[in-house]
């Protein structure tokens, strides 16, 4: 009789019953749906940028001078590093060319001297402001389900084109001719609602653990016989009425 409770018990908390702080996230993810929604443009060029592997070039070794000491670095693999910004060399450091020379860094840097994620954009600053949260829902997936930051920026970024950064490496050069094309929407995403977002959802994670523990406890002290079915079952009503747990 017991297990049957448990099961049945168990099968209604599934069902029928999900944690408040968890809907009200939905809600105000709705909300946030809506808002990008209505601050969507059209007519948006697209393309990509990644970091070349000095591995991947074969090419003839040219000397490059850096704060004074000499480094020697495949032709192709520097041509391409004055396009995309950075490359990783062969021994680990990031190459980077800026201001019509080059220097190493530990990791590759985006406008904000930032470590460049997946995630970054390049715009340009009179279009779209530095650090907004902007999305390319028509975008081929994954990138359609990406929320990125505007925190790079380039010579050739002009009016509405974004430069999504891709990654390091031949997959990556792939995927930036990929998403490259024309006639794209994106949305610019209200920060002050992306923010909250984040704080309710750690929220929803906390409490959705909490009410976890709160149901686990309920059902291992009805197996251990240290609860009654009715106190089983009067625990729950109070998780629900102190709305804790909430039914659909």
């Amino acid at each position: 009789m017991q297990v049957i409770f448990t099961s049945l018990l168990a099968a209604l908390i599934i069902i029928s019953i999900i944690p408040a702080s968890f809907s009200q996230y939905a809600l105000l993810q709705d909300e946030s749906l809506q808002i990008q929604t209505e601050n969507c443009t059209d007519g948006w060029y697209v393309t990509g940028y990644f970091l070349p592997l000095e591995s991947d070039y074969s090419s003839n070794v040219a000397p490059v001078n850096i704060d004074g000491e000499w480094y020697g670095f495949s032709i192709d693999f520097l041509n391409e590093v004055k396009i995309q910004g950075w490359g990783k060399t062969s021994f680990g450091d990031f190459l980077g060319w800026d201001e019509q020379k080059y220097y190493l860094n530990s990791v590759p840097l985006d406008a904000n001297d930032n470590e460049l994620i997946i995630g970054t954009i390049a715009v340009d600053p009179k279009i779209i402001k530095m650090n907004s949260k902007i999305t390319i829902p028509n975008s081929p997936p994954p990138w359609n389900e990406i929320i990125f930051s505007s925190n790079d920026v380039g010579p050739a970024i002009i009016g509405k084109h974004i430069d999504v950064y891709t990654g390091v490496g031949l997959d990556a050069r792939k995927e930036a001719f990929r998403i490259t094309s024309n006639d794209y929407s994106i949305c610019i995403i209200d920060e002050t609602l992306y923010l909250r977002q984040k704080n309710i959802l750690k929220d929803s994670n906390f409490n959705m653990t909490k009410n976890q523990e709160w149901i686990q406890n309920i059902f291992l002290w009805y197996e251990q016989n240290r609860i009654s079915e009715i106190e089983a079952l009067n625990a729950l009503k109070f998780l629900i009425e102190q709305q804790i747990l909430k039914v659909k």
